[in-house]
């Protein structure tokens, strides 16, 4: 920023020009950041922002989320090794036009004007703006070092490169400040297995990814707070759901189990006034808290695009279960009274979903490779809708549920649901007690689990 200058001295060199208010945020190491608020005024018809004339879709840029970055990795079989390159003050390194300097004017706290001249943080276009040239900074990077790939979060940029490529990070940052790039010094790593990006450790060689030491402890410590507290204020739930929706890209298991806190906080009608937290909320809670003191923190990086295996699943009252992996099946007759018992309701919703929970047992049995996700057939459109949720307003299907999410996570495995008719559904006679056409050597034994034991049992003769 250049100034401060009066109204006088700027009306000198700009017929027009327009100010906006210094605002400031502050950053995770407690330093502020100056913010020019282009969104001012609000709501005013008759003087418009600047934010209101600019369309953010007209500034695209590329952005690696998790997913991605877990894909491309897990999908190079040979290991590698992995760099981080921090812009230094990423936004103001890219300068805006000498033309839109009159609009881009911010008025300090004596009323005097200061001219911005780089990218600011408040403008809609901000990210797209400082994406195009970081774009093809990139695209210079892979051009002339021998890499792998560039992912590229806002600022923060994760070098890939192959364990024998004789790349160093050393020479790509003098080649950067020769393009004007500045670099973090603090932030800036060199080559090695294992990096932090985007709030994650990746480890380019055993393919695994976790969070960072002391990040498990404070999201456990956090669900831990809410468990024992009686009411809370809006800002305190938002931070809360923020970070385990960060965690869930780790655990997309246990993404249904935020529904109940995004809900409470949608019904929110005022922010500064705290609310009793809601059973459902402390019930989802309580299964996160579960999940994050048993689950393996160093998982395999997973892989979202789901695997066709040919799972396909079928239950019926009349007989039991019948499930098919491939040419591999499985077949389960209930007991007498199978229903009958004082904690089990019963009915088909119920059989259906243990159908899901036996397929997962004949899997582990088959051998399991962890980080899929694995498609599941069914002609149930209540079973169908149940995976896609992970919950019902069935209460037994429900409990089944948190022992089928128990399973996905230690696997370390995901679902996803699709239909078939039931006249298509290659199960179907086998959960009717028919067997004919399948070969009895392609029969998975599978350890029915205990609390299943009372109510079916596996037919193997």
């Amino acid at each position: 920023m250049f100034g401060p200058y009066t109204h006088e001295q700027v009306q000198a060199h700009f017929p027009f020009f327009r100010s906006n208010p210094l605002g400031a945020v502050i950053n995770g190491d407690g330093s502020f950041r100056p913010t020019n608020d282009l969104s001012y005024p609000y709501k005013r018809h008759d003087i418009p922002s600047v934010n209101s004339f600019v369309n953010a879709d007209d500034f695209s840029t590329t952005w690696d989320d998790f997913n991605i970055v877990s894909s491309f990795l897990r999908s190079k079989p040979r290991p590698l090794h992995l760099a981080i390159f921090d812009w230094e003050k990423a936004y103001r390194q890219i300068p805006t036009a000498m033309d839109q300097w009159p609009y881009l004017m911010v008025q300090d706290f004596e009323g005097k004007l200061l001219v911005d001249t780089r990218i600011t943080f408040g403008g809609v276009a901000g990210c797209g703006s400082f994406g195009r040239p970081a774009d093809a900074w990139k695209s210079i990077m892979l051009h002339e070092f021998d890499l792998v790939t560039i992912f590229r979060w806002v600022d923060d940029n994760l070098f890939v490169k192959t364990i024998d490529a004789q790349t160093q990070m050393e020479d790509i940052v003098t080649r950067s400040n020769q393009l004007g790039v500045k670099t973090n010094d603090e932030k800036f790593s060199p080559f090695a297995a294992e990096q932090k990006y985007i709030g994650f450790l990746w480890n380019g060689v055993n393919k695994t990814v976790r969070l960072p030491d002391g990040k498990l402890f404070d999201r456990v410590d956090q669900i831990k707070k809410f468990l024992f507290k009686s009411s809370f204020y809006y800002k305190d739930v938002e931070i809360m759901v923020g970070r385990l929706n960060h965690v869930s890209y780790m655990l997309p298991q246990m993404r249904c189990y935020l529904c109940s806190c995004y809900r409470w906080l949608k019904s929110w009608q005022v922010p500064d006034s705290p609310r009793d937290l809601p059973s459902d909320v402390k019930e989802d809670l309580g299964r996160w808290f579960h999940i994050l003191v048993t689950f393996q923190p160093t998982r395999l990086m997973p892989n979202p695009a789901p695997t066709e295996i040919g799972w396909v699943g079928d239950a019926s009252t009349s007989f039991g279960i019948g499930v098919m992996i491939g040419r591999r099946w499985a077949q389960f007759q209930l007991k007498n009274n199978w229903s009958q018992y004082q904690d089990q309701e019963g009915g088909i919703a119920w059989l259906e979903t243990v159908a899901i929970r036996l397929g997962l047992s004949m899997l582990e049995s088959l051998g399991i490779k962890k980080g899929k996700t694995f498609i599941v057939w069914t002609d149930n459109t209540t079973t169908e809708g149940v995976i896609r949720k992970r919950k019902s307003k069935d209460k037994s299907v429900n409990e089944e549920w948190k022992l089928i999410q128990d399973t996905l996570v230690r696997l370390q495995a995901d679902i996803e649901s699709r239909r078939v008719t039931s006249a298509k559904n290659p199960a179907d006679g086998l959960s009717r007690g028919i067997r004919d056409g399948h070969e009895w050597r392609h029969v998975v034994p599978v350890e029915v689990p205990f609390d299943l034991q009372r109510h079916l049992f596996q037919v193997l003769f």
